[in-house]
């Protein structure tokens, strides 16, 4: 009876045995997969809000166009919206009039001209990271409607600095229409008025002109007959020429 006993408690340990070793063997041929890992997740890169000291701490010409837009700020994007222009209820309603753009030797000056409900702004910016660098605004207030263009512009040979002549028509269409003139000077550092002193810088004239002669730039206002000013090596048209 004990060797039947002893028989059966061998017979079961085998079969155990036997299935362990089934298993082992089913665990080598289809291996458990390993386990997945989750990938990390992308962080959002943040654009900088860091301008270089290369732009001036300068403040506004002639008017503050908005705070925000102060020279060395930082801007995600050249749009209305992204410049802060667009969406403040007790501030001045702005439209787009013109964006255009000119070339440095050391990079693009981006310039975004707004026309305001009475009066005009430009906002001169440098690309950066993942942005744009304010290098400083320039805007005017008038009593009537403008109409704002920027009529041309004029980069030095050396790509050092640019000029640029915009125009605004006042009252356009009314009995009371007068065209001014504002001439405009950036290195991509810093901006200025480039002939006269706020507020006495705006040429009331029927046609002011940038006229390039070689390495040499002129400026020809024409009211009874035509004046005209070199532009000096500071960037600053000089009178008397």
């Amino acid at each position: 009876m004990r060797a039947g006993v002893e028989t059966v408690r061998w017979l079961c340990l085998m079969l155990v045995l036997a299935c362990a070793g089934c298993a082992e063997l089913r665990e080598a041929l289809n291996p458990s997969p390993a386990p997945r890992t989750q990938p990390a997740p992308v962080r959002a890169r943040v654009p900088s809000a860091r301008c270089p000291e290369r732009i001036a701490l300068e403040e506004p010409l002639e008017a503050d166009l908005v705070h925000s837009l102060g020279a060395r700020s930082f801007v995600p994007g050249v749009s209305l919206s992204q410049l802060g222009l667009l969406g403040a209820s007790d501030g001045p309603e702005v439209r787009g009039s013109f964006q255009s753009q000119v070339t440095l030797a050391d990079g693009p000056v981006e310039l975004v001209g707004v026309t305001l409900q009475s009066g005009a702004g430009l906002v001169l910016l440098r690309p950066e990271a993942e942005g744009y660098c304010v290098v400083n605004t320039w805007s005017t207030w008038q009593s009537s409607d403008t109409r704002y263009t920027l009529d041309s512009s004029w980069t030095s040979p050396d790509g050092r600095l640019a000029i640029l002549l915009v125009k605004l028509v006042v009252a356009p269409g009314q009995e009371v229409e007068e065209t001014r003139w504002v001439v405009l000077g950036t290195d991509g550092g810093r901006a200025w008025i480039a002939l006269g002193t706020p507020p006495q810088h705006q040429l009331l004239a029927p046609s002011v002109r940038l006229e390039p002669k070689g390495k040499k730039l002129y400026l020809d206002v024409k009211l009874e007959r035509t004046s005209r000013f070199a532009l000096g090596k500071d960037g600053h048209f000089l009178t008397g020429q």
